[in-house]
């Protein structure tokens, strides 16, 4: 039904693939987005924007649709580790388009395409700018144009598409577990509290220790989105965790776990 299936979040790559898609005429072409259930409250009205300059360029949208963050956390009894075991990425987004894409396209016969950047990340510096299987993508083809592409061409694309270039990363799942100080600097307090509610609803591991969303170790010792919180908002190095009463249980985790 398609030839080309491009996957978007609606941040900055994601813009500048579907414009450069749109110069170079590719036809037949649907974008799709992958719908986490955790996004930033606001990343709707982006999406639904996106999804409008989509249509004018004569491509089509959909939505896939997941089981969602929170279902996805309580089925699970916890919350993803980063880096280590990111299993919110395999059931939010990989393992829904696969279902997708195979009532679509049940021949395989679609190229799927995704914004990555060689520039972004040292885990991406080598990312191919072809796969012609990818196990994510049911074993279709994948197709990266932009892995060469540097931050002033792609803003350039954002631009010309008639968007301002977003200050940071996607907000479709928001947090992320990875997250740095500068995103949980944009978290508002009706998001902390309804992390806070669902961290406190998973109770406390086998050890003692309470399933909360980012490792304290990670934090300079925050336990829980309300202290991390403020952690962010410290001075770097000024932050000083509440005292912790003796034999409770908590302290900080392993540390087997990752990106920030």
């Amino acid at each position: 039904m398609y030839e080309h299936v491009i996957f978007a979040s609606y941040g900055n790559d994601s813009i500048a693939l579907i414009k450069w898609a749109r110069d170079r005429d590719l036809r037949d072409v649907v974008v799709a987005h992958s719908d986490t259930g955790w996004a930033a409250p606001w990343w709707g009205a982006r999406i639904d924007q996106a999804e409008a300059w989509v249509r004018t360029l004569g491509y089509a949208t959909h939505r896939i649709a997941s089981e969602g963050m929170v279902h996805l956390i309580r089925r699970k009894n916890g919350w993803p580790l980063p880096r280590k075991y990111q299993f919110c990425t395999t059931h939010l987004k990989i393992l829904p388009a696969q279902v997708w894409l195979d009532a679509v396209d049940p021949d395989k016969e679609a190229t799927c395409m995704v914004g990555v950047r060689r520039s972004e990340s040292r885990e991406r510096a080598q990312w191919p700018e072809h796969l012609e299987e990818s196990d994510k993508h049911g074993g279709r083809a994948l197709w990266s144009p932009l892995v060469r592409m540097l931050d002033e061409e792609r803003d350039a694309l954002v631009v010309e598409a008639g968007f301002e270039v977003l200050p940071h990363r996607s907000q479709e799942c928001f947090p992320c577990i990875n997250s740095n100080r500068g995103d949980m600097m944009r978290l508002t307090a009706e998001r902390v509290e309804e992390i806070a509610t669902l961290e406190e609803s998973l109770g406390s591991t086998g050890k003692g220790k309470p399933r909360t969303m980012f490792r304290p170790y990670r934090h300079m010792g925050a336990i829980g989105i309300r202290e991390v919180w403020k952690w962010a908002q410290s001075e770097r190095g000024k932050y000083e965790s509440p005292p912790v009463a003796l034999g409770d249980g908590v302290g900080c985790d392993s540390g087997m776990c990752g990106e920030g």
